[in-house]
Formats: structure tokens, sequence, C-alpha cells
């Protein structure tokens, strides 16, 4: 499975949501995020939010290459302060290249993570992957980095 078709893909799935009343609809928000952990090394997260949703929270898509491969999510996220706490949940694939942190060569994963950030936007991610390719080798991936959302 290549990237392009990958983002095409969440595009697609995005533009599926149920429109919200008029009353209701929020612009498209660009973000950046940076990452640094396993497997994807430094990374950057390129992400915008999706119309429905409130000023606090809402659904989003993101493109994230990194060092060590790249990552295509889709998920939710809340704000629960004015200080910068939250947390967000996202489905994503997730392709590694040579020089992924412990983590086998172009391989392709699928899963689930979770984010949590406690202050100033500043947090940990976690995600639970399985292997879409070559299965018969390691087929599991447990991913953790830092976070921050600028």
């Amino acid at each position: 499975m290549n990237r392009r078709a990958v983002i095409i893909a969440l595009l697609l799935a995005a533009s599926a949501a149920p429109e919200p009343a008029a009353s209701q609809k929020r612009p498209i928000d660009p973000f950046i995020g940076v990452h640094y952990g396993v497997p994807l090394k430094w990374s950057v997260a390129l992400a915008v939010t999706l119309p429905a949703g409130s000023g606090t929270g809402g659904a989003f898509i993101a493109a994230e290459p990194g060092i060590g491969g790249w990552r295509a999510s889709a998920g939710y996220f809340r704000i629960t302060s004015t200080l910068g706490s939250g947390y967000a949940a996202r489905a994503s694939f997730l392709h590694t290249r040579s020089r992924a942190w412990r983590a086998p060569t172009d391989a392709t994963f699928i899963g689930a993570e979770m984010q949590y950030m406690p202050a100033f936007m500043l947090g940990l991610r976690a995600g639970v992957f399985a292997r879409l390719n070559n299965p018969s080798r390691r087929k599991g991936l447990f991913t953790v980095d830092l976070s921050f959302l600028l």
C-alpha cells in the first residue's frame, strides 16, 4: 500500500462524515506536532481539523513523515483546559524504513494510538499495531513517543 493511497483513503473517510448544523460548524484549522520516539525517531505531524466539532475538540486527519518512516492518522482530539491539557485517540497506518528504531525495515502496520497531554500541549503518545505485510515475521509493534503540539 503506498502513501498516496493511504492519504486518499483518509480524505474519503473524512468527507463521508455527516454535515453538522450551520451553527455548529467550525473552520478547518491546521496544526503541527513534533514527536520523538519508537519507531520513527524524530517526526513532524501535519494535521487539519475537520469542520465538525466544537471549539475545544473534534475530528482530525494527519500525515507524519519521520526519520524512520511515515504515519497517516485519523482521530479525535479534546482540549480540556486553558493550560493546554487534553487527549487524542486515533487510528493509524505506519510504514517503517531502514532507519526505523526498534522495528523491522519496510514493514506496514495498522493500529490504534492514545495521546495524553497533561499541560502546555506537551505529552506522551502510545500505540499498538498489527503488521499488514509479511505477518509470519514480527506480527505486532508497540509504539511510544514524546509529543509537543504547536
